[in-house]
């Protein structure tokens, strides 16, 4: 786990530093709004990203407009379980669990069926066969292995890895888009 958390601190600082941020966040939201994956899904999975994430709001707003089911996690416990919660506005979204935008479940329906989904993931790395170095949670991990789901890491180009550890429980993701490709795994 040593490795882990180095790592972590590593791609936390490497994000931080970042140059033109919002320009690739763009370009990220871009490539995937203008991929056959988003083309395809009828629903959409998708986060609220921290302030150093990728922010996906471009995303979220673009498939509301073009009429697609959109829903966001809520962490349901602290063993690592979320659920997804339909979402058609984003200011039904209330600061929670880690400080994360989530649905207000008092305004949004929860998801209970996943079929034609895509499901956006955050990560501070991927590497090449598509294993994650998350916060260390293991909340997608865990929801990722429920359901047969396509699953689409987002990642800038800086914060790609060779190689991650990987444990039993880690889960690779289908397709990482970053500002400069669609990587197929």
């Amino acid at each position: 786990m040593q490795v882990k958390s180095e790592l972590r601190r590593y791609y936390r600082e490497k994000r931080k530093t970042l140059a033109d941020k919002e320009v690739k966040d763009r370009q990220i939201c871009d490539n995937f709004l203008n991929s056959e994956l988003y083309k395809n899904a009828k629903l959409l999975l998708c986060y609220a990203a921290l302030k150093d994430e990728i922010n996906a709001d471009r995303i979220i707003k673009k498939a509301l407009a073009d009429g697609k089911n959109v829903a966001l996690p809520r962490c349901a416990d602290k063993s690592g379980n979320m659920d997804f919660y339909y979402i058609d506005l984003l200011s039904k979204l209330s600061v929670g669990s880690f400080g994360i935008r989530e649905p207000n479940t008092e305004l949004c329906e929860k998801v209970d069926s996943f079929s034609d989904c895509v499901c956006l993931v955050p990560a501070l790395s991927f590497d090449k066969s598509g294993y994650r170095l998350g916060y260390g949670k293991g909340y997608y991990d865990k929801f990722l292995k429920k359901f047969i789901i396509i699953s689409v890491g987002l990642c800038y180009n800086d914060c790609l890895s060779k190689a991650l550890p990987v444990e039993q429980h880690d889960k690779a993701v289908d397709f990482i888009v970053t500002e400069r490709e669609i990587i197929s795994l």
